[in-house]
Protein backbone atom coordinates (compact mmCIF):
# COMPACT_ATOMS: atom_id res chain seq x y z
CA UNK A 1 0.00 0.00 0.00
CA UNK A 2 1.34 3.45 -0.91
CA UNK A 3 2.00 6.20 1.59
CA UNK A 4 0.46 9.25 -0.05
CA UNK A 5 1.61 11.58 2.72
CA UNK A 6 5.34 11.26 2.08
CA UNK A 7 6.79 14.38 0.56
CA UNK A 8 3.48 16.23 0.63
CA UNK A 9 3.73 19.86 1.66
CA UNK A 10 0.42 20.78 3.25
CA UNK A 11 1.40 24.36 3.99
CA UNK A 12 2.24 23.77 7.65
CA UNK A 13 5.97 23.84 6.99
CA UNK A 14 6.94 20.44 8.34
CA UNK A 15 4.86 18.17 6.10
CA UNK A 16 2.33 17.36 8.81
CA UNK A 17 -1.01 18.81 9.79
CA UNK A 18 -1.28 20.50 13.18
CA UNK A 19 -2.12 18.19 16.06
CA UNK A 20 -5.70 19.21 16.78
CA UNK A 21 -8.10 16.53 17.96
CA UNK A 22 -11.76 16.69 16.90
CA UNK A 23 -13.94 18.23 19.62
CA UNK A 24 -16.41 16.25 21.68
CA UNK A 25 -20.02 16.73 20.60
CA UNK A 26 -20.75 19.14 23.44
CA UNK A 27 -17.67 21.38 23.17
CA UNK A 28 -16.86 23.96 20.49
CA UNK A 29 -14.10 23.14 18.04
CA UNK A 30 -10.67 24.63 18.68
CA UNK A 31 -9.64 26.71 15.68
CA UNK A 32 -6.40 25.84 13.91
CA UNK A 33 -6.12 29.36 12.50
CA UNK A 34 -7.22 32.51 14.27
CA UNK A 35 -8.28 34.49 11.18
CA UNK A 36 -8.66 34.31 7.39
CA UNK A 37 -5.23 35.85 6.75
CA UNK A 38 -3.46 33.14 8.76
CA UNK A 39 -5.55 30.51 6.93
CA UNK A 40 -4.64 32.02 3.54
CA UNK A 41 -0.91 32.14 4.29
CA UNK A 42 -0.77 28.57 5.61
CA UNK A 43 -3.35 26.65 3.58
CA UNK A 44 -5.21 28.39 0.78
CA UNK A 45 -2.39 30.34 -0.89
CA UNK A 46 0.05 27.41 -1.01
CA UNK A 47 -2.73 25.08 -2.21
CA UNK A 48 -3.41 27.06 -5.39
CA UNK A 49 -0.36 27.01 -7.64
CA UNK A 50 -1.43 28.93 -10.72
CA UNK A 51 0.08 31.42 -13.10
CA UNK A 52 -1.88 34.59 -12.46
CA UNK A 53 -2.29 37.94 -14.23
CA UNK A 54 -0.06 39.07 -17.11
CA UNK A 55 -1.86 37.16 -19.85
CA UNK A 56 -2.93 34.23 -17.69
CA UNK A 57 -6.53 33.06 -17.63
CA UNK A 58 -6.48 33.61 -13.84
CA UNK A 59 -6.48 36.94 -12.03
CA UNK A 60 -5.36 37.52 -8.46
CA UNK A 61 -4.66 40.50 -6.23
CA UNK A 62 -1.80 40.15 -3.73
CA UNK A 63 -3.79 42.48 -1.50
CA UNK A 64 -6.95 40.38 -1.75
CA UNK A 65 -7.93 41.38 1.80
CA UNK A 66 -8.57 44.96 0.59
CA UNK A 67 -11.46 43.72 -1.53
CA UNK A 68 -14.68 43.19 0.43
CA UNK A 69 -15.63 40.24 -1.75
CA UNK A 70 -12.14 38.73 -1.58
CA UNK A 71 -12.00 38.93 2.21
CA UNK A 72 -15.54 37.66 2.61
CA UNK A 73 -14.98 34.64 0.36
CA UNK A 74 -11.62 33.72 1.95
CA UNK A 75 -13.24 33.98 5.38
CA UNK A 76 -16.07 31.70 4.22
CA UNK A 77 -13.52 29.15 2.97
CA UNK A 78 -11.59 29.38 6.25
CA UNK A 79 -14.70 28.82 8.38
CA UNK A 80 -15.80 25.89 6.21
CA UNK A 81 -12.30 24.38 6.39
CA UNK A 82 -12.27 24.70 10.20
CA UNK A 83 -15.66 22.97 10.38
CA UNK A 84 -14.92 20.18 7.90
CA UNK A 85 -11.30 19.38 8.80
CA UNK A 86 -12.35 16.95 11.54
CA UNK A 87 -14.26 14.72 9.13
CA UNK A 88 -11.61 12.17 8.21
CA UNK A 89 -13.76 10.51 5.57
CA UNK A 90 -15.11 13.23 3.27
CA UNK A 91 -14.44 16.55 4.97
CA UNK A 92 -11.63 17.80 2.77
CA UNK A 93 -13.27 16.55 -0.41
CA UNK A 94 -16.47 18.38 0.54
CA UNK A 95 -14.41 21.48 1.33
CA UNK A 96 -12.64 21.44 -2.04
CA UNK A 97 -15.70 20.65 -4.15
CA UNK A 98 -18.31 22.78 -2.36
CA UNK A 99 -16.28 25.64 -0.91
CA UNK A 100 -12.74 26.24 -2.17
CA UNK A 101 -13.13 25.57 -5.88
CA UNK A 102 -16.39 27.51 -6.38
CA UNK A 103 -15.13 30.54 -4.44
CA UNK A 104 -11.71 30.53 -6.10
CA UNK A 105 -13.29 30.24 -9.58
CA UNK A 106 -15.16 33.47 -8.87
CA UNK A 107 -12.19 35.22 -7.26
CA UNK A 108 -9.73 34.30 -10.03
CA UNK A 109 -12.11 34.91 -12.93
CA UNK A 110 -10.98 37.51 -15.49
CA UNK A 111 -14.16 39.48 -14.77
CA UNK A 112 -14.04 38.89 -11.00
CA UNK A 113 -13.31 41.28 -8.15
CA UNK A 114 -9.56 41.46 -8.93
CA UNK A 115 -10.08 42.37 -12.60
CA UNK A 116 -8.10 45.64 -12.40
CA UNK A 117 -5.31 44.37 -10.13
CA UNK A 118 -1.91 43.13 -11.24
CA UNK A 119 0.52 40.73 -9.65
CA UNK A 120 2.65 43.71 -8.69
CA UNK A 121 -0.04 45.75 -7.07
CA UNK A 122 -3.51 46.55 -5.95
CA UNK A 123 -5.79 48.71 -8.05
CA UNK A 124 -8.27 50.60 -5.89
CA UNK A 125 -11.87 49.99 -6.76
CA UNK A 126 -13.67 52.74 -8.65
CA UNK A 127 -16.11 54.92 -6.74
CA UNK A 128 -18.79 52.23 -7.03
CA UNK A 129 -18.98 50.77 -3.52
CA UNK A 130 -21.49 48.01 -4.13
CA UNK A 131 -24.12 46.77 -6.54
CA UNK A 132 -26.58 49.51 -7.50
CA UNK A 133 -29.64 49.62 -5.29
CA UNK A 134 -32.85 51.60 -5.09
CA UNK A 135 -35.02 51.25 -1.99
CA UNK A 136 -38.33 49.53 -2.80
CA UNK A 137 -41.72 50.94 -2.02
CA UNK A 138 -42.54 50.79 1.70
CA UNK A 139 -45.47 48.42 0.98
CA UNK A 140 -43.13 45.72 -0.37
CA UNK A 141 -41.14 45.33 2.86
CA UNK A 142 -42.84 47.31 5.63
CA UNK A 143 -40.56 48.16 8.54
Amino acid sequence: MSDFSSGFDDGFGDGSAPDVKPPAADEPAELVFSNPLEFFVNVLGPSYVREVNGGSEYVWCPQWYKHVEGLSRVEAMWRAWEHLRGDGAFGMSIWWLNHADPHMRVLMAPNGPFKKCTYDGHAPRPEMASLPHVDPEQSLYPL
